[in-house]
């Protein structure tokens, strides 16, 4: 049983990933969210009380999510939230400790939760897992290192650039919602 769960859980995740596409809903400026859904917003599917992340450790980029939705349809869901970062930080040679430059990027953070077919889906200060910034690719893949050669990022700084928190139906047709930070994906703000 608990195998089938598993099957129909990483089905449903599969599903959801090819309805994704990598373009907006809309031009936006700024970071893109990697998620961007081809169905749009059913404002129909659940009603979002309240949703909310927060930037909690500038240095480490954590980011906690809190959100209560109502689900009247009992419909079973998969929930995810999701934030972007900028992280800006010095890439420092080892063996000097000279600034080599100074560089920007964007990455995301995700956290998901599947087949949830609760009436009330709460959750508070939700840890999102911590933002990957690469330092260790070798070979033809070193160029998406943080840092060029052997430089070693320093003095990290994480400021949050967009979050979601959104819900897609696991069966029958395809519904999505989503409160966000801003419209880019046509979510609610």
């Amino acid at each position: 049983m608990m195998q089938l769960q598993r099957t129909l859980s990483v089905l449903a995740i599969a599903g959801a990933i090819n309805a994704c596409s990598d373009s907006p809903t809309s031009p936006v400026a700024g970071p893109q969210s990697i998620i961007s859904i081809a169905v749009p917003p059913d404002p129909t599917l659940v009603t979002f009380n309240s949703a909310t992340c927060a930037l909690t450790n500038s240095a480490l980029g954590s980011v906690t999510c809190s959100w209560n939705i109502s689900n009247p349809g009992l419909h079973a869901l998969n929930n995810w939230a999701q934030a972007i970062l900028t992280v800006s930080y010095n890439c420092v040679n080892p063996h000097n400790g000279r600034i080599q430059s100074s560089q920007t990027r964007d990455l995301e953070t995700l956290i998901q939760f599947f087949g949830v077919p609760d009436a009330t889906l709460v959750r508070t200060n939700v840890v999102l897992p911590p933002p990957f910034l690469p330092t260790d690719f070798t070979g033809q893949d070193h160029k998406k290192n943080a840092c060029k050669g052997n430089g070693v990022p320093m003095s990290i700084h994480y400021s949050l650039t967009y979050w979601d928190v959104s819900v897609i139906t696991t069966t029958g047709t395809q519904r999505f919602s989503c409160f966000a930070s801003d419209n880019r994906l046509g979510c609610f703000t």
